[in-house]
């Protein structure tokens, strides 16, 4: 199972730092997420919330118990000279690879939680003392395709003291969530747009630091694309084997790639000639493949087309190869790819576009992007 994660936030009107702040950090069996809200706003809120965040993900991720964590929070923040406060909000959420999670609030609005049918609830919690500071706990389990949404005082208060007496507050919240959970696949967009909405009720101007981090719990989506021939033509029946035995979806890249596959597993390649982009290559069709394109153009046009966008429901509405294959890339969590080291001496030819690379550097270029997405990627050169 995995754990997907997305966080959107805004700073007050005329900060330049939110005072929210979000750490999420990973070990072998679980993923921790810590929100604050630190005191005031700004720059001072920005210190508070930030430190809160580091010091009790790093102390959870080595096992510290919580009540040595807020002891030590409580301890290490700068006291505000104008409030003599040393204060932030605290939430943590830990959700462990079998579903088991643990939740604490400390001060924040209480979390929603959010089924695998789109309806939404608050999750039972217990009251305890923790280091003189009142905490609501609850241990659960979470199921495929749930999800529980964490946010600072900002959310729930979006609109107060203008189109709205008293704000949104968490029923209002809750039920404009519930108008847009059908719209996205991706967490990334839901929580970007449940942002837009609270901009919207501070009339663009809020009024505090807002933030939302939803944690997806959900299946891994795993990719393997094949581009480029192997070295030596005896590794082509063992780089084909891997492709079809792994998991998920699967892509080849590359004409020549394609071909090897078709030929492994005797099955008719189809080529396309239909042109949806000048620019890109047609795809083709292979019976037990996702998708097939060319090679080295498209690959470089997918990392243009990934580069500047953080989901795949920011793409264009297109259907050459690079962009399909860009949508493939960002719906996956782990992506594994089975390069080929032949060198092609068409790709060294002057009329290619001047930033074109050869394969090594465009492979590098689209790894560290899909990494900078938070993408699990495995090269396996041959």
């Amino acid at each position: 199972m995995f754990v997907e994660t997305s966080v959107a936030s805004i700073s007050k009107y005329n900060e330049e730092l939110c005072g929210d702040n979000v750490e999420i950090v990973e070990n072998e069996d679980s993923k921790i997420i810590v929100l604050s809200d630190g005191l005031g706003s700004g720059v001072k809120a920005n210190i508070l919330s930030t430190l809160t965040t580091k010091i009790a993900s790093r102390l959870l991720k080595k096992g510290v118990p919580l009540e040595e964590v807020v002891d030590t929070i409580t301890n290490t923040l700068p006291v505000c000279k104008e409030r003599q406060l040393a204060y932030s909000t605290l939430s943590i959420l830990q959700i462990f690879n079998d579903g088991k999670a643990y939740l604490v609030e400390m001060d924040n609005p209480t979390s929603f939680f959010i089924d695998s049918k789109g309806n939404i609830s608050k999750i039972e919690m217990k009251t305890r003392k923790v280091a003189d500071k009142k905490i609501n706990e609850a241990y659960f389990r979470l199921k495929n395709n749930e999800m529980i949404m964490l946010v600072s005082d900002g959310v729930t208060h979006a609109g107060i003291g203008g189109l709205l007496n008293f704000g949104l507050g968490w029923d209002g919240i809750a039920e404009h969530f519930e108008r847009i959970i059908g719209k996205y696949q991706s967490s990334n967009k839901l929580v970007e747009e449940l942002i837009e909405v609270c901009n919207a009720y501070y009339c663009m101007e809020p009024g505090d630091d807002t933030t939302a981090v939803i944690a997806h719990f959900r299946e891994e989506r795993e990719l393997t694309l094949f581009s480029g021939p192997p070295k030596s033509i005896q590794r082509d029946k063992e780089i084909v084997n891997k492709l079809i035995s792994n998991s998920g979806k699967k892509v080849i890249a590359g004409g020549t790639s394609a071909q090897i596959v078709s030929r492994e597993l005797d099955k008719e390649l189809e080529v396309s000639l239909v042109y949806y982009d000048p620019e890109i290559p047609p795809t083709s069709q292979l019976d037990g493949i996702d998708l097939v394109t060319e090679g080295l153009l498209t690959l470089n046009k997918t990392v243009e087309r990934i580069i500047n966008i953080n989901c795949q429901e920011d793409l264009p509405k297109q259907r050459d190869g690079a962009t399909e294959l860009a949508r493939l890339l960002l719906e996956s969590d782990s992506i594994k790819m089975l390069i080929g080291k032949k060198i092609n001496p068409a790709h060294q030819s002057l009329r290619l576009p001047e930033n074109m690379a050869i394969r090594k550097q465009i492979v590098k270029r689209l790894v560290n992007c899909l990494k900078d997405k938070g993408k699990k990627v495995i090269v396996e050169w041959f």
